[in-house]
């Protein structure tokens, strides 16, 4: 029986360190609409990891609850704009939301953001502390920027230094020390004339990896993005390396004694590396797969794992032939309109939301490439639910007789398209199969593309 015991206490034990509750409560000026909570131990691909979701009610409120097993970096989601946190185990907040409304004159990169206030929070001060060394950090960048990046007065970075260590005493959080420790190292990289050699050998030769740390992940990826065409390698001897395999590309890269002394580090460098070359041309690419997969198998890192095993999902999701997520959404007048209606043709789909001179040209084009293509390509334009009417109106004045489809409350739709600016297009192919995503707009060599599809 005390065996029993000891044995459950050691359990319990082992949750509750392994895994500590978060809760969130809060506001938001967008009512009755999903929301999200997503933590993020995966910086290099920037994938989040979802802990929770329900629905702002009628007055906007909310409660989200998740677990962590370490201070994460963390994206709340009101529909599918967000705001950014940072969660510490068995700590609670207390936050307001504001979305600001949208506005048809503005466009997407220059549209307001949403904001965040946390009235309260148990996390020993972890989130303030990191806001308030970010704002002290962007105000003496905003003021003094000639005299940092021009003049290169390193005096400066001491000064904001002092500001922080004055504004937000008593930091003793390892985690807000490195935020601000790798925030300062990339501006000290920004006026370096070494190419940054120096700040890898501070900051990077011999220093523990912080994958969860966001200010060293985005310097690490400043850094070390191409780093295979260093001067530290010959470009033959790599290229051939390469092409032997795993073994052969890491003993040469072995060769800078950077990567020889830091074996995480280099191999999470070698991954990095081994990702953007993915996107290259066919050969290599299928190279650079086939190195990923092996260091996978053979890695003694999870988080290496883990960040393969993540940047392959995203990268297959809408790779050429992967399968288009399907859907059913109502057309303007009211029917059901399914992707697998058209599964026996070529599908362009196009995401609109809102107006301006640029989805007037496109849809210009579009309607001369629609008469050309008569039966060959179905059109689908997905309308956001605010904007149906408005569409509505405009493919009734132009006489534009293909579908037009209302997202409705599928917003979700846009994530699984990887919609981040409107207009946006999609080509599918036949059997409902990915073409292209995203494919060009109608006046940049869509016409091109579908032509190149036709009969795959």
């Amino acid at each position: 029986m005390k065996r029993r015991i000891a044995t459950l206490f050691f359990a319990v034990l082992f949750l509750s360190v392994s895994a500590q509750n978060v809760t969130i409560t809060g506001r938001s000026n967008k009512t009755n609409t999903l929301i999200r909570l997503f933590a993020y131990e995966d910086l290099v691909n920037e994938t989040g990891t979802l802990l929770d979701q329900g629905q702002t009610d009628a007055q906007g409120h909310f409660i989200l609850e998740g677990s962590v097993k370490q201070i994460l970096p963390a994206r709340v989601f009101v529909g599918l704009e967000s705001v950014d946190l940072i969660l510490t185990p068995n700590a609670t907040y207390d936050i307001e939301i504001i979305v600001p409304e949208k506005k048809d004159d503005v466009s997407y990169f220059e549209k307001e953001l949403p904001t965040i206030r946390v009235k309260r929070a148990t996390d020993k001060g972890i989130y303030r502390q990191v806001i308030y060394s970010e704002e002290i950090i962007n105000a003496y960048m905003t003021e003094h920027f000639n005299q940092i990046y021009r003049g290169r007065q390193l005096r400066y970075i001491d000064s904001i230094q002092n500001a922080i260590s004055r504004e937000v005493p008593d930091i003793k959080s390892d985690y807000v020390k490195n935020h601000n420790r790798y925030k300062i190292a990339a501006i000290k990289l920004g006026i370096s004339t070494d190419g940054g050699k120096r700040i890898i050998k501070d900051y990077y030769d011999g220093q523990p990896v912080l994958y969860s740390q966001s200010a060293y992940i985005d310097l690490f990826k400043e850094l070390f993005d191409g780093y295979f065409n260093s001067a530290a390698y010959d470009s033959h001897l790599l290229n051939d390396a390469f092409a032997q395999g795993p073994a052969a590309l890491k003993k040469y890269l072995n060769t800078d004694p950077l990567m020889a002394n830091n074996p995480q580090l280099a191999e999470l460098i070698t991954i990095y590396n081994l990702q953007i070359l993915c996107y290259g041309e066919r050969g290599t690419s299928r190279l650079a797969k086939d190195h990923l997969n092996q260091l996978k198998s053979q890695t003694i890192y999870p988080e290496h794992k883990a960040i393969i095993s993540d940047f392959f999902e995203n990268f297959n999701r809408l790779a050429p032939g992967a399968a288009a997520t399907e859907f059913t959404l109502k057309d303007r007048n009211g029917n059901d309109v399914s992707l697998s209606d058209y599964k026996d043709r070529l599908v362009l789909l196009q995401f609109v939301d809102g107006t301006s001179p640029v989805s007037e040209h496109q849809f210009s084009e579009l309607r001369s490439l629609h008469n050309q293509w008569q039966d060959t390509v179905q059109i689908l334009t997905i309308a956001t639910h605010d904007k149906m009417e408005f569409f509505m109106k405009q493919f009734t004045e132009k006489k534009q007789d293909w579908p037009l489809l209302d997202l409705g409350d599928q917003i979700l739709l846009l994530e699984d398209y990887n919609v981040r600016t409107f207009p946006e297009y999609i080509l599918i192919k036949r059997n409902n199969k990915i073409g292209e995503a995203p494919a060009p707009s109608p006046e940049r060599y869509l016409e091109e593309r579908v032509r190149r599809l036709y009969g795959k």
